[in-house]
């Protein structure tokens, strides 16, 4: 009980990891401008960073923001959360992107939901082509359904922060034609409207003194609209050119001194790495626990359940996937089954409650914090599915270790305190002979059995339960009737001439 105690102590250590955690990415101190840095493939767990992190500059009351964009893009559904955020954001609070390389594909889809873009003099932005790639490495273009949302997510960008919309669509229509015509409306002047071809109709209809012939191909089909630097400023596409990132700061008025930057941090970027394995560190918090229970020591097993248990917490919390409710989940499940087995035994009530609490954590820990409880959302049926997919996939990593466990746990050796000391010397059939072996025997209660505790056979301690889930006080003489799951089934003994590692 004291060894499983202390993966419940380590797990509590995510309550105060969280918060600390989430103090460095965020200061509430009031700032007038933000850093915010989008760098690498737009993926979920940079949404939901770029998310929380425009939510905090809004908190600081932030006068602008600086989103630092660097990709060549990423999935469709991450940069439509994104640009969505972006266009959230109050018009009083001037929110600027800032490219110094390259911003492609969903980093240009992001980028025009922003009200100002500055680029160095090498920055090159567009192309928002949506693209499937096949395991072959084949490329295809997205078909029609999928391209209509993301012309409508582009028109939307457009009107919401005064990009040219023709031009805006162009970077993902390929196969529509950019026209441009020459307008004079009154005394202003000659101007040049950009027209995209599903447009063209309703625009000449507007224009009656204009005709189809009067306009000039700027782009044809098979090509999308794709910037230099220079070419997007001449364009009106973005806002100026800048030698770096402390120029766009000194035309907002501050330097970087003064900047409050809301980055990731080291952790989180960890986090963010560990986020592919996520299953896999459930399930080896899980099975670290068994081999805790099935075997005698120092509680090394449960120490590295709360490493493993811990490290799957942080990492889903920095992906605003789990906080609070999933680790008092969790340590509820895991001290409902200790009292169980350990301290008062209710028919297994206790264990299938912590069961389900556990399972009910694992779930919750793969779900959006924000959507956990709101099946009404549009995306929660994908959300969902994604969830139980990964909390089935680390079930069955722990299933699958289990049977190998238990399988293999008969036979190994517990020099360093494994739960059965039998000799290998061939085969695992020849170890699981030595331990069917030990059936009949008598020993003695080294810990109290609640139902699960050691007891010593021949001088061996050896991991046992009661057969009837009665509970034997320590030093109580036992009788060896069964060997399951690696350990020994006994029940109480007669005492006549039986004395500590002896057998009859």
């Amino acid at each position: 009980m004291k060894r499983i105690s202390s993966f419940i102590c380590l797990l509590l250590t995510v309550l105060a990891l969280m918060p600390a955690a989430d103090t460095e990415a965020f200061s509430p101190t009031s700032a007038p401008v933000v850093y915010i840095a989008v760098d690498g493939e737009i993926d979920a767990q940079q949404a939901r960073y770029f998310k929380r992190a425009l939510a905090d500059a809004q908190t600081a009351h932030a006068r602008a923001i600086v989103v630092h964009l660097a990709t060549d893009g990423g999935e469709l559904g991450a940069g439509r959360e994104m640009l969505a955020a972006a266009l959230t954001v109050p018009k009083d609070v001037r929110l600027v992107a800032f490219v110094d390389h390259r911003a492609y594909s969903a980093g240009a889809l992001i980028a025009y939901g922003h009200e100002q873009i500055f680029l160095t003099k090498v920055a090159t932005i567009g192309d928002i082509g949506v693209i499937f790639q096949g395991t072959d490495g084949k490329i295809e273009y997205a078909p029609e359904k999928i391209q209509t949302v993301v012309r409508s997510l582009l028109k939307n960008a457009a009107e919401n922060r005064g990009w040219d919309k023709a031009k805006l669509v162009k970077m993902t229509a390929l196969d529509q034609p950019l026209w441009k015509f020459a307008v004079t409306p009154g005394d202003t002047g000659t101007r040049w409207d950009y027209v995209i071809d599903d447009d063209l109709p309703t625009w000449l209809a507007e224009h009656p003194t204009v005709k189809r012939e009067d306009g000039i191909q700027v782009l044809g089909k098979d090509r999308l609209l794709s910037y230099t630097a220079s070419e997007a400023v001449a364009d009106g596409m973005a806002t100026a050119l800048v030698d770096d990132l402390d120029a766009v700061y000194a035309k907002l008025g501050t330097t970087s001194a003064q900047v409050l930057r809301l980055e990731p941090t080291t952790v989180e970027r960890v986090a963010w790495k560990l986020s592919g394995i996520a299953p896999l560190l459930a399930a080896l918090a899980v099975l670290c626990i068994f081999l805790e229970l099935k075997t005698p020591g120092v509680g090394l097993w449960a120490a590295l359940a709360g490493v493993f248990g811990v490290a799957f917490f942080v990492c889903q919390f920095y992906q605003d996937l789990a906080g609070y409710p999933e680790v008092i989940l969790a340590v509820l499940g895991v001290a409902a089954i200790a009292v169980e087995l350990f301290i008062f035994p209710t028919g297994g009530l206790l264990l299938i409650a912590g069961a389900a609490m556990g399972m009910l954590a694992l779930l919750l820990a793969f779900m959006p914090d924000n959507l956990q409880f709101s099946p009404g959302d549009a995306d929660y049926g994908r959300l969902i599915g994604a969830a139980l997919q990964r909390a089935a996939l680390a079930l069955a990593i722990t299933t699958g270790g289990a049977l190998i466990l238990i399988r293999l746990l008969p036979g190994m050796l517990s020099n360093s305190a494994m739960a059965m000391r039998v000799e290998v010397t061939a085969t695992s059939a020849d170890a699981d002979a030595g331990a069917q072996s030990l059936i009949g025997r008598r020993g003695v209660a080294r810990t109290d059995l609640r139902p699960n505790g050691f007891i010593i056979v021949d001088d061996l301690e050896i991991g046992a339960t009661t057969a009837d889930g009665a509970q034997v006080d320590a030093g109580t003489a036992v009788l060896v009737t069964d060997m399951r799951f690696g350990e020994a089934v006994v029940s109480r003994a007669a005492v006549h001439g039986l004395g500590h590692g002896h057998q009859t």
